[in-house]
């Protein structure tokens, strides 16, 4: 059986698969709302009660990826994921920003997953 990805992974899989390349995530009314976005306009994609494991996984996922950059795969593409906080009414608040990875060419090139 194949380990069960993180809430974050399939989130930002869902954001390349709409072509977008930024997520947000805000608190509200005890919800942490994630927002698809691109450039001014963003559109709701999920929405997890603040109380529950995985808005804690969300939260606690994207506060190590702002300290360390990540990368996935979705797809024949690999992408890195950078996250960046702020304060929104009082709360953090999370940028997630993903951005493709160019494929490295010649006697430097590593070949292997990219988690």
């Amino acid at each position: 059986m194949a380990p069960e990805r993180s809430i974050v992974d399939r989130l930002a899989s869902e954001a390349i698969r709409l072509g977008v390349k930024t997520l947000e995530v805000e608190y509200k009314d005890g919800h942490e709302e994630v927002f698809a976005t691109t450039g001014p306009v963003g559109f709701g994609i999920a929405s997890l009660r603040s109380s529950t494991p995985e808005a804690a996984s969300l939260r606690s996922e994207l506060r190590g990826i702002a300290r360390r950059s990540r990368r996935v795969s979705v797809g024949d593409g690999h992408y890195e994921l950078r996250c960046r906080i702020f304060e929104s009414f009082g709360e953090d608040a999370f940028r997630l920003e993903i951005r493709p990875v160019k494929a490295q060419t010649g006697p430097r090139a590593v070949h292997g997953r990219v988690r």
